[in-house]
């Protein structure tokens, strides 16, 4: 099974990258005859095949994206394809696992990561022509590669959703040092680590005001009256609600964990009544109306109706007029984490792990990219504006540098830890997926 790079995990702790969700890649400088289709089954995972076909074009776009493969038709070349058609099954595993849970996938979150996707790859050609040439000669037109890209990323974020649901939950793994020494050796000694940075963060995001807020309430109010007058819940909520993500599914949220709720949410949930909607109940994205619909175990299946007090721009004044005072005072001494939990967003982790230079800006956006261009530890940067960090509202970022290393060698004791958490993660994860795999048809066949 082919394994998620480590070395990304230097920086911090991620989850695997599957075959299904990689973006497909051009494939204009391999020639067409340079190997021998042959359509057969390489295997068979449930009710899905993989085609050798499959295979052969996976590999093709892994040798356009500029990764080392050897020759079609040589033993090296067939040792690579087993290894991927592996790594597809593993993936095929865990989406089908996927689908059989209560995963859903927001509209806009699908839609706005394909656009990334699809951009991302337009900009890596010359020109809109050169690009669209690949895209015919694959035997798509634009509207067909689009919707090809939108499956391949509807299917990478289940996967990366239920990985995330599922990590309490991998086998125990003891990692030991000889471990951690062998996995040094072979992957960073001698090597040049790229420059990082750490740091705390807080992120201010604008409130609405007390008119807004009590209007709000009011709303919400008259939709709780409605319900306790007899009206169906989804009803309701396609009439009232302001969460576009369930809107149209009747405010239907699945089922969820206590982990995966915002802390008042959580709390009012966990003490709902099993089909009595309760509210208004506030947090930081405005009123909800709560209705438990089932329980099993430590989930909930719920649905809910937002109500979103309206903000404008002196509602974002304010929030920078805060930004900037709280900066003040994080640079006149006082401890960052202390103001973050007097006025930061609390989903939002004050600590960040080291990350390399070269990832800001893939990682956390051109604005996080741009304002650590030269840190100093024990800097303070910001409040800068961040459009994209919060849905539907701008943010305004204060960070403090904590470390900054610049390039160099690798040195073991310095991201020993990191390394025995990526191990630990991986073996894990091998583990998991060997364990589904023994509860699902595969038959490799080659």
């Amino acid at each position: 099974m082919m394994r998620p790079s480590l070395c990304v995990a230097l920086a911090a702790v991620s989850l695997p990258s599957a075959g299904l969700g990689q973006e497909p890649a051009q494939t204009r400088d391999i020639p067409a005859d340079s190997i021998e289709v042959v359509d057969r089954i390489a295997a068979v995972v449930g009710d899905t095949i993989i085609l050798y076909t499959e295979i052969l074009e996976s590999l093709l776009q892994a040798r356009a994206q500029g990764a080392d493969i050897p020759e079609p038709g040589t033993t090296a070349f067939d040792s690579v394809a087993r290894e991927t058609v592996e790594e597809l099954v593993d993936q095929l595993v865990l989406l089908q696992k996927a689908k059989q849970t209560d995963i859903r996938i927001p509209p806009e979150m699908l839609d706005g990561e394909t656009d990334r996707r699809f951009r991302e790859i337009r900009n890596g050609f010359p020109n809109a022509t050169a690009f669209q040439e690949a895209v015919q000669s694959s035997g798509r037109t634009l509207v067909q590669y689009r919707q090809f890209l939108r499956a391949q990323v509807r299917a990478q974020i289940m996967i990366d959703q239920f990985v995330r649901q599922n990590a309490e939950n991998l086998p125990p793994v003891v990692i030991s040092e000889e471990d951690i020494e062998n996995w040094y050796e072979a992957n960073l000694a001698g090597q040049t680590r790229p420059a990082s940075v750490g740091f705390e963060q807080l992120v201010v995001e604008p409130r609405a005001s007390q008119e807004a807020r009590d209007s709000a309430f009011a709303e919400a109010q008259r939709a709780l009256d409605e319900l306790r007058q007899g009206e169906d819940f989804a009803v309701v909520a396609r009439r009232y609600s302001d969460d576009v993500s369930n809107r149209d599914q009747g405010g239907d949220l699945g089922w969820v964990k206590r982990s995966q709720l915002v802390p008042a949410f959580a709390q009012a949930a966990w003490s709902a009544r099993t089909g009595t909607p309760i509210g208004p109940v506030y947090t930081r994205f405005g009123y909800h109306i709560i209705k438990v619909e089932n329980v099993r175990g430590g989930e909930r299946n719920i649905s809910h109706i937002l109500i979103r007090p309206e903000m404008g721009a002196p509602d974002t004044e304010r929030a920078r007029m805060l930004a900037e005072a709280v900066a003040d005072s994080i640079r006149d001494g006082a401890p960052l984490q202390q103001m973050a939990e007097l006025h930061g967003v609390e989903e939002i982790p004050v600590r960040v792990p080291e990350i390399p230079f070269d990832e800001l800006e893939q990682r956390l956006g051109p604005q996080y990219a741009a304002a650590l261009t030269d840190p100093i530890p024990g800097e303070v940067i910001g409040p800068f504006e961040h459009p994209e960090l919060i849905p539907d509202r701008p943010a305004f970022v204060i960070v403090k540098i904590t470390d900054f290393k610049q390039q160099g060698a690798w040195d073991i004791d310095e991201i020993r830890d990191q390394v025995r958490e990526r191990l630990t993660f991986d073996e894990g994860y091998a583990r998991f997926v060997e364990e589904l795999r023994n509860e699902v048809y595969v038959d490799v066949r080659i």
